[in-house]
């Protein structure tokens, strides 16, 4: 007589066991409205559309700084292309300082800013004749010519 050893049973009942726990997924096909809402949920900026050019936009610094951060790239970009489809636009930017310090500093920190949204907007391609810079005092309106950038400290 054969003797059976208990560890042959092992994986031929492993095999049994863990057959009922396989289960087989079925994906079904998404519907047209599905794949339509979708393709409509993942397009940001259609083609062939012009970002609108709010103004006054903000431009942020932090405190008491001139230079422009991360923070600062989607308002830029925003600008740069409503700018590219808008070249009938030009840009006066408004540099305000924090309300700290002498008047000197407010003045000097004012115009660093101004100055620092002016290059950057250069350096993405806009015209220089296409950008004023201005240094507080009265805030000009913006019309169909004309959007107004605020370079202004953070208010958070």
């Amino acid at each position: 007589m054969s003797r059976i050893r208990p560890l042959s049973l092992v994986p031929p009942l492993a095999a049994l066991a863990l057959g009922g726990c396989v289960t087989h997924s079925v994906r079904p096909t998404p519907s047209k409205a599905i794949l339509e809402a979708r393709a409509h949920h993942t397009v940001a900026i259609r083609p062939n559309t012009c970002p609108e050019l709010a103004s006054p936009a903000a431009v942020e610094f932090g405190f008491e700084e001139n230079a422009l951060s991360e923070l600062d790239t989607p308002a830029l970009d925003t600008l740069t292309a409503g700018l590219a489809c808008h070249p009938g636009v030009s840009a006066i930017v408004v540099g305000e300082a924090d309300g700290h310090g002498t008047a000197a500093e407010q003045h000097k920190l004012a115009g660093e800013r101004a100055q620092a949204v002016v290059a950057d907007l250069q350096r993405r391609g806009v015209a220089a004749a296409r950008l004023t810079s201005q240094v507080e005092g009265k805030e000009p309106a913006g019309d169909a010519q004309h959007v107004v950038i605020l370079a202004q400290g953070r208010r958070w």
